[in-house]
């Protein structure tokens, strides 16, 4: 599993700089919708700036983690090869998290998106 994180991490590696522009585009429309807007209208800019703005960020946090994972200890005994297995089992850790949070991250923007389908109203009927 790990070598196909880091396989996946250096196939996105190049999706880098557009994941780093869409997460400050992201914060930028949610920062501009809490000070510009109204709460109605500023929610429907919010919402999905906040959705764009958490994957954005997590593709990041995905391609910087695994980009480089350790290879796993060759036969033979010593320290070289006990901290190179010690440092897989915690990129092991680091991907069960990473799973983890990517799943939370799934159930929040599908909570989010609940939310701004449900806070839109249909053009000239009044809430």
């Amino acid at each position: 599993m790990l070598d196909l994180m880091q396989h996946l991490a250096a196939r996105f590696a190049p999706a880098r700089a557009v994941l780093i522009g869409l997460a400050a585009l992201g914060a930028l429309a949610a920062g501009i919708s809490l000070v510009a807007f109204e709460a109605a209208k500023g929610d429907l800019v919010l919402f999905p700036a906040l959705v764009v703005l958490l994957w954005a960020v997590l593709g990041v946090v995905f391609i910087d983690l695994f980009a480089r994972i350790p290879k796993a200890p060759e036969a033979g005994g010593g320290w070289r090869r006990w901290m190179r297995g010690l440092l897989r089992r915690f990129y092991w850790l680091l991907a069960m998290g990473f799973l983890i949070l990517g799943l939370i991250a799934v159930d929040v923007s599908f909570s989010i998106a609940r939310e701004w389908f449900n806070d839109r109203a249909p053009i000239g009927q009044a809430k």
